[in-house]
């Protein structure tokens, strides 16, 4: 599972909000009521732990039924206007985008 969903974060948190959201968890689950939720909230805190371990995911963190980055950003480079792909601070944004409609409920 998605760990921004078990923790209820934003794609771009900072890491006191992942620590925020691991305590607030932990108190919701505590591991001898709930062993099976508190696993998976402690697996989503230590899958976000860093700014480098949140890239990671945004990189190469690949839902069902969702486009993989590179073909993300390959459809934005063919864009009309844009002849080369975009930096870092339109890839950035792209990677929020994709990851906010990964998290978006699909009807089946």
């Amino acid at each position: 599972m998605n760990p921004f969903v078990v923790l209820d974060l934003p794609p771009d948190c900072t890491d006191e909000q992942v620590r925020a959201a691991y305590h607030r968890l932990l108190r919701q689950y505590p591991p001898e009521a709930f062993p099976a939720e508190f696993q998976a909230v402690q697996e989503a805190a230590t899958a976000l732990k860093t700014e480098r371990d949140r890239w990671r995911l945004h990189l190469f963190y690949q839902p069902a039924e969702t486009e993989s980055p590179m073909e993300v950003l390959h459809k934005f480079s063919k864009l009309p206007g844009r002849s080369r792909p975009p930096g870092f601070p339109a890839f950035k944004s792209l990677l929020r985008a994709a990851a906010s409609a990964a998290r978006q409920p699909t009807d089946k």
